[in-house]
């Protein structure tokens, strides 16, 4: 059992106190092997018996036995020893999200996606803030391959268009916390007017999967580093490139993508 997954798949359902629990072990799960549930339970600010239980919750035994699954799900430091700090931890963070990443994706579920792309009359995509600026590039990268695509940001204007697709439209939400009111909202609406939804999040219970007829999980950066000033979507932008490699096998897109990398190159 990979215990890094199952932390993040059922986040959505622990308690207040079991989240702080799964954050400080996201976060700092190098230390976890040398520390003891009693000095573990201080620095948390939660009780021993509280993390047993999460312990338990999680799949493991005891505390012990989450120690030692956490250690056999280490991500291999790939980093020369004289590089300095802030390389070696930029390297570090992206090498971790992507191997977690990895982990979490199923490759039939981009295939499917793949194939409601090309199905669709229309593509909408809904994000906000930071999400919003990963659907702008996956909007362009549509765009170049021909489809019919909209990237919406304003949460008024995803009320308005939600209320209005149909059958023949696709809409994607983009929310990694998968609590982003307005996305909630407007999947669901879209849903209940036919639309197929797809929605990219970080935890399988969260409310946007709920109304998501396909569901991609990707790893959760916070569990890296909620401190640093460092691409929060990376997780979403390696799914956007699985899904745009798989795009580009069909002969027609890939020769509409060159088409209009011509176009701009000869512009220029």
């Amino acid at each position: 059992m990979d215990i890094i997954y199952e932390i993040q798949r059922i986040y959505n359902s622990f308690s207040d106190k079991e989240k702080s629990i799964a954050d400080y072990i996201m976060q700092h799960r190098e230390n976890i092997k040398n520390i003891n549930i009693t000095d573990l339970a201080k620095a948390i600010g939660t009780s021993g018996a509280t993390i047993t239980r999460f312990a338990k919750k999680i799949g493991c035994d005891s505390f012990v036995d989450m120690k030692i699954m956490l250690g056999s799900n280490k991500v291999e430091k790939v980093v020369e020893e004289d590089e300095d700090e802030i390389f070696s931890y930029a390297y570090q963070y992206y090498n971790e999200v992507i191997e977690r990443t990895k982990m979490l994706i199923d490759k039939r579920t981009i295939f499917e996606v793949v194939e409601e792309l090309k199905k669709a009359r229309n593509i909408y995509i809904y994000g906000v803030g930071s999400s919003g600026l990963t659907g702008e590039e996956m909007m362009q990268r549509l765009l170049r391959m021909g489809f019919n695509v909209h990237c919406i940001s304003d949460s008024h204007m995803m009320i308005i268009n939600s209320s209005i697709v149909t059958s023949a439209d696709l809409v994607i939400g983009i929310s990694i916390s998968g609590e982003t009111e307005e996305v909630i909202h407007s999947l669901r609406r879209a849903r209940e007017n036919g639309a197929k939804t797809v929605c990219i999040t970080s935890f399988e219970e969260s409310s946007v999967s709920k109304y998501s007829d396909i569901e991609f999980i990707v790893y959760n950066p916070k569990f890296v580093d909620r401190n640093k000033f460092i691409n929060s979507q990376f997780s979403a932008m390696y799914l956007l490139d699985l899904i745009s490699m798989a795009l580009l096998k069909d002969e027609e897109l890939s020769k509409k993508m060159k088409i209009t990398i011509d176009a701009i190159v000869n512009n220029c």
